[in-house]
């Protein structure tokens, strides 16, 4: 069998619809076509209506309309699992608005045949134009050009949506913040998706979209995307990868094979498994304050959000809800408790609502509560806007009137109350607590309760406790003889060496939660009662002594009353959390860790007091009310089982202006707030340098590709002939080289060489490798005589020859992307 002359011929030999050499027909790789999966030409050739390629012909333009289209159907169904986290469809409206906005724009720009990365620089626009509009007209000029009020506006409205979830439990309700916030995240993956699926046309990345709108309610929800939500996004991914092929969005067959569709639909279901599913189950900060989601104190409303994390997230909180308020018999304050954590094994520590006893009269049972009990108190309490489980009365409560007598129960372990429902809002109760007797001298004087296996549950030692808590427990209590004096040691260590900060530890990444909040809490000695609770706790269990963490709210200043009375009104700013610690013959007794909260019950008497504890806090300073935690509070007086009416998350230890700052006062780390529109902008430059790079990324990596098939012998003569073709015709189109689509091979290669001398041999060989492998069946030892060399001696040529516009358009806006060979 003869191979055909591989050097050039005349113009005798031009393109027919179906040329013969030596009475062979010629296969369509002796043009360097290749008919695309669909049935449509690959980029760069045509369909005759025989069906026969014409080379050289522009693809096809995507059909922009039902692109857009299908993006909006796509959205929408990715929007169906976000709406897992939200509450109702409020929110609905604006970002309909604001999508339809930025894809009539784009969509409009790529119908008129608009540059590409104009195309996403205008769909930023519209959906700046989109939120001015929908949610800031009243700051914009004429109602939608944005001004630089605009903008402040705008940073306002993002902070309060920070506020807003950080205060309030998934799923969220109406916000102003948090529409605006989804607007602007659903726009930006609205222009994402569509400068990928319809500039350059790679669905497969388009689909990272849809994953994107899963990713919010994964992360702030755990279990919001439903099995609908599920399959809402693998529709819209499936829907995406088959229209983009049906309205010509797909990129045509590269040199190799790649997988069919059904395969990349299965790898694409398996991202949206993996991103909702694995995801939040692995990221190391969202049990411990990365993502701050709101939480009632069961974590009912907000799976995966336990009760020391919400103590945090309403502390933080700059409006201070007032939850209820309370008289008692005595005119004083208490300590309202709600829960008690027990359990330390798991990531996120939660209350016990197992075993629960459903006859409240059971709260007096002697036998089961055979500690002594001291004075008696009686508490009224009215609530204002209260929706948790649990109820809150003083520790511990002995009868409980007021409730009715259906879905209440109660924990024999702990005497906490617990209901079935919530929306206690309106309604009022009375109950009443017999207070602890707790003395210095009988604590000191208990015998040690580590052998009562009864109490074993609350020794139990986590395997994942930090090295560091065992530590320091073992630190702080040397020398000390006596349970009582471990405890006061454990007390006032972590009173006096660690810092009371409330919103480091989110910004750091270790909010109050499980032991990894623990163990960097114990680095940086940083936090609030959520650490300082569980912290004293775990150490106290470490030498021996039984010890669990309680929930609820400190006391609050008293408010007087028209009738003359007293009440004392409770607020999420009062949230606290406080170990107990179990002592023979006395029972459970709070100990006060937590520098936030200046003083410490009288039995437990801090540093800076009277070791004999006794009597030895009198003065009563006047306190804040609830309602303006800016204010120093002040200490009861010392009969009373508390000292401090609230936590005060927006001061520090020592800012009595009479005291000296602490040395841990003077070495806290200030944290710089970066302005949200810096942030923003610097983000949109880099996705705009991305984008404008993203032209000479690809033009490059189809070059590797086709050198290295070029190379490659384990693929066809054929293939690895096409793709040095292919590579030739795209340097000819990128510096603006082209020829008639009539032309043969031999006749192309002439004209698109012409004016190129020093390449006119490496041009021969791509004509000879080109020839040789379509006509002359080439045996499987056949190696082509085109190099890498000179393709790159081609290139060079090339440059050479164009303007310094024609290399830089070359580089950064190759040609052959959007109407060349596709290999």
């Amino acid at each position: 069998m003869s191979t055909p002359d591989p050097t050039p011929h005349a113009d005798h030999d031009a393109a027919t619809a179906a040329p013969t050499v030596q009475g062979r027909s010629v296969t369509p790789a002796a043009t360097g076509l290749r008919a695309a999966p669909d049935g449509r030409s690959s980029a760069g050739h045509s369909r005759t209506p025989h069906g026969q390629h014409i080379q050289g012909a522009r693809p096809p333009r995507p059909r922009v309309i039902e692109l857009s289209l299908l993006l909006l159907t796509a959205i929408a169904l990715g929007c169906v699992g976000m709406a897992g986290a939200l509450n109702g469809l409020w929110w609905l409206p604006s970002v309909a608005a604001t999508v339809l906005t930025v894809l009539v724009v784009t969509g409009a720009a790529r119908w008129l045949r608009v540059p590409s990365p104009l195309v996403t620089v205008l769909g930023l626009a519209a959906l700046l134009l989109a939120l001015t509009v929908v949610h800031l007209p009243s700051h914009a000029l004429l109602g939608f050009i944005p001004t630089g009020e605009t903008f402040t506006a705008a940073g306002e409205l993002w902070r309060s949506s920070g506020d807003f979830i950080s205060r309030d439990a998934a799923p969220y309700g109406p916000n102003p913040g948090l529409a605006f916030v989804l607007c602007t995240l659903v726009g930006l993956v609205t222009v994402f998706m569509e400068t990928v699926l319809v500039g350059l046309r790679m669905a497969g990345l388009a689909c990272l979209g849809v994953l994107a709108l899963l990713v919010l309610p994964a992360l702030t929800l755990p279990g919001s995307v439903t099995a609908l939500g599920l399959a809402a996004a693998a529709l819209a991914a499936l829907a995406l990868l088959a229209g983009s092929r049906f309205w010509g969005a797909t990129r045509a067959q590269r040199i190799a094979p790649t997988p069919g569709g059904f395969p990349r639909a299965l790898l694409v279901i398996a991202g949206v498994l993996a991103v909702v599913l694995f995801i939040p189950a692995v990221m190391p900060g969202f049990f411990n304050g990365a993502f701050p989601q709101g939480s009632s104190f069961t974590a009912e409303r907000a799976s995966g959000v336990g009760p020391l994390r919400a103590v945090g997230q309403d502390l933080r909180s700059d409006e201070h809800t007032r939850r209820f308020s309370y008289t008692t018999s005595d005119d004083q304050p208490q300590y309202m408790r709600l829960l008690t954590l027990s359990d330390f094994d798991q990531d996120e520590w939660f209350p016990d609502v197992e075993n629960l006893d459903g006859d409240l009269s059971g709260l007096a049972d002697a036998a089961r509560n055979p500690v002594p009990r001291g004075t008696e108190v009686s508490a009224k309490v009215m609530f204002d806007d209260f929706s948790e489980h649990w109820l809150p009365a003083p520790y511990a409560p002995v009868a409980v009137s007021g409730l009715g007598d259906e879905g209440w129960a109660w924990n024999p372990r702990d005497l906490s109350i617990f209901s079935e429902s919530t929306g206690m809002s309106g309604a009022e109760y009375t109950v009443t607590s017999a207070l602890s007797r707790a003395t210095p001298e009988a604590l000191r004087t208990a015998p040690s309760a580590a052998s009562d296996p009864q109490l074993g549950d609350y020794l139990r030692l986590p395997a994942n406790r930090p090295q560091s808590v065992a530590d320091a427990a073992r630190t702080f209590t040397e020398g000390a003889d006596t349970d009582y004096d471990r405890a006061l040691a454990i007390q006032n260590h972590l009173r006096d060496d660690f810092r009371y900060d409330v919103t480091a530890p989110l910004a750091q990444g270790y909010d109050a939660g499980g032991m990894g909040s623990l163990d960097e809490f114990m680095r940086t000695r940083t936090g609030y009662s959520g650490h300082f609770a569980p912290a004293m706790a775990l150490m106290a269990r470490e030498v021996g002594i039984p010890a669990r963490v309680a929930v609820g709210y400190l006391p609050t200043a008293p408010v007087e009353d028209p009738d003359g009375g007293r009440s004392f009104p409770v607020s999420t700013g009062d949230s606290h959390a406080w170990p107990e610690l179990y002592f023979e013959g006395v029972g459970w007794v709070r100990f006060e860790p937590t520098p936030g909260v200046p003083s410490t019950p009288d039995y437990a008497p801090d540093s800076a007091q009277d070791q004999g504890g006794e009597g030895s806090q009198t003065p009563e300073e006047t306190a804040a009310p609830s309602d303006e935690p800016e204010q120093q509070p002040s200490k009861e007086p010392s009969d009373q089982p508390s000292d401090q009416p609230r936590e005060q998350p927006s001061e520090q230890p020592g800012d009595d202006p009479s005291q000296e700052p602490s040395p841990q006062d003077e070495a806290a780390p200030t944290t710089a707030t970066v302005p949200w529109w810096l942030v923003t902008g610097v983000l949109g430059l880099l996705a705009l340098l991305a984008l404008a790079a993203a032209p000479r990324v690809v033009r490059g990596r189809r070059r590797r590709a086709r050198l290295a098939a070029l190379q490659d012998a384990s693929l066809t003569p054929q293939r690895r002939a096409n793709a040095a073709w292919d590579e030739f015709r795209a340097l000819a189109e990128d510096h603006g080289v082209t020829s008639p689509a009539s032309d043969t091979p031999r006749v192309r290669a002439r004209r698109l060489a012409a004016g190129l001398p020093g390449a006119q041999t490496a041009v021969d060989h791509l004509v000879a490798d080109l020839e040789s492998a379509s006509y002359g069946a080439p045996d499987s030892r056949w190696t082509p005589r085109t190099t890498p060399e000179d393709l790159t001696l081609v290139r060079d040529e090339f440059r050479k020859r164009a303007s310094r516009g024609g290399r830089l358009r070359a580089d950064w806006w190759p040609a052959s992307l959007w109407s060349g060979p596709r290999g």
